[in-house]
């Protein structure tokens, strides 16, 4: 049998990665270390909720927006049914200091009347702030298919911050929380996030924000049906122990158990630090692994489910951020819990769904703070559960008092930084991997050593456009940006 394309993660962006490759002609194989693909996206029942643990919303998917048009290019229009959020107020915000709850509408136009109305002395700098974000979210290959893609040029690591950029509104500090509220999603401070950067994640939920009826797990089936169509075979429960070259290109990938998968191209999507760990300094320059090793990662966090009949109320296709102070809004990881900011998000809360309703609150966290439990990864000890449980009912009590009218909460599950390492593999259980902030250079998806490539978040962006978005530019690197740039367009 000759030489397969391998790719390493089947989360989102590695399975569109195959999706797109398997078209292409390829044989590809898809290793997956979980016993299910996508682990994180699929997410989990309990208490007949349906909780998504790794997807609660997207931007882009809009009329002319660019995950509307990969989705029709990769054929999961069809199977996907699309709830759009709520147009008076798809994200709220909700400021502890100065007592008010904004209410974020969906449209350019409709955020800047909104605004306007609630800033009215600070119209003119919101009017060119916004505009700005409208001009640049979409500027970045295949989000704008009549770009220039051989000519496109990136943006400087060095470009000026979104706390520099919201400098301009400092007499509205609630203002700049607004501005700042969706580097939550991202979790890079606006200190360190550019705010270029900011406008591509920000830019896409201020285009159109949708739900999808099932959840990731409507997704991954989406994805695994049309995987079907093609040479592509999925294997789970298969660990990576290194990546193999000779005559100076990828040669194959090695699993745990000795297995030797020979390859003529291998897309790593995961964390660009276990790459790192495959990789030995005799194959790609030792100042590359440095890098890779060296590469600033997110924070992480606590993942608080529950159930709530009166979340249906407040998170009916919307969320809900909540911040102690006005301002740049931050992390605060190293805030006491009553002091950080959290995002909620409802689980079977869409309006004429019958089921058991609840809610998934995401908090800012430090791996740190569960140091006394990492001696083991995956077996638990009864006192671990039980300081679970406890732990979990003190972020339930924090968001009621926040949340006055979450009264009824009842603990379902609790993730934490040990939860999220797990899964990503990641040694400080960072919730969206590689940062992207000033002053870092994030991996290029060719690398030095021909025939391997990088792939998902690291490369591009988080969420679920910007997993997409990095198996595009990935694929496009491998197959032909023209190519890939073409198929698009007749998609338009």
């Amino acid at each position: 049998m000759k030489p397969a394309t391998v790719i390493i993660g089947a989360g989102i962006s590695g399975l569109v990665t195959a999706l797109l490759l398997g078209r292409s002609g390829r044989r590809v194989v898809v290793l997956e270390q979980a016993k299910q693909p996508a682990p994180v996206i699929r997410g989990f029942q309990r208490d007949g909720i349906r909780f998504d643990t790794g997807f609660h919303y997207a931007g882009g998917f809009g009329a002319g927006g660019p995950l509307q048009l990969f989705f029709r290019h990769l054929g999961l229009a069809d199977g996907i049914r699309l709830i759009p959020c709520r147009e008076e107020g798809f994200d709220q915000l909700r400021i502890a200091a100065s007592g008010r709850t904004y209410e974020l509408p969906v449209g350019f136009a409709a955020i800047r009347a909104y605004l306007g109305s609630q800033f009215p002395a600070a119209a003119k700098a919101l009017k060119t702030y916004l505009d700005e974000v409208e001009a640049q979210w979409r500027y970045f290959p295949y989000l704008d298919p009549s770009l220039d893609i051989r000519n496109f040029k990136f943006q400087t690591v060095h470009s000026q911050s979104l706390q520099e950029r919201l400098a301009v509104f400092s007499a509205w500090p609630d203002l700049q929380t607004l501005l700042s509220m969706h580097t939550l999603l991202y979790g890079v401070a606006p200190s360190e996030a550019a705010h270029h950067y900011n406008a591509q994640v920000a830019g896409s939920y201020y285009h159109s924000a949708h739900l999808v009826d099932g959840g990731g797990r409507a997704l991954l089936d989406a994805l695994l049906n049309q995987l079907a169509g093609y040479d592509v075979e999925l294997r789970c429960g298969a660990e990576v122990f290194s990546i193999e070259a000779a005559a100076g290109r990828v040669a194959a990938v090695v699993l745990s158990g000795g297995e030797r998968l020979a390859a003529d191209e291998v897309v790593a999507t995961v964390n660009p630090e276990l790459v790192a760990r495959w990789l030995a300094d005799t194959i790609v320059r030792p100042a590359y692994l440095k890098r890779l090793r060296g590469l600033q990662q997110t924070c992480s966090a606590f993942v608080v489910c529950a159930r709530s009949e009166q979340a249906r109320t407040l998170l009916s296709r919307r969320n809900l951020i909540c911040t102690q102070s006005s301002g740049p809004i931050t992390a605060d990881c190293d805030a006491s819990l009553e002091q950080r900011s959290f995002f909620l998000a409802g689980a079977n809360c869409s309006a004429g769904n019958s089921d058991a309703a609840g809610l998934i609150g995401i908090f800012p966290a430090r791996l740190a703070e569960v140091s006394d439990w990492k001696v083991a990864r995956t077996q638990r000890s009864a006192a671990y559960r039980e300081w679970k449980h406890q732990f979990g009912e003190q972020l339930l009590a924090h968001i009621a008092e926040r949340c006055p009218e979450l009264d009824d909460l009842q603990l379902s599950d609790l993730a934490t930084p040990l939860t999220i390492r797990h899964f990503s593999g990641c040694d400080s259980g960072a919730l969206y991997g590689t940062a992207h902030c000033i002053g870092q250079y994030n991996p290029h998806p060719v690398t030095r050593l021909p025939g391997f490539y990088l792939s998902g978040q690291a490369v591009s962006a988080p969420g679920l456009l910007g997993a997409m978005l990095s198996a595009y530019v990935t694929c496009g690197a491998v197959i032909g940006p023209e190519t890939l740039q073409g198929e698009l367009q007749k998609c338009l």
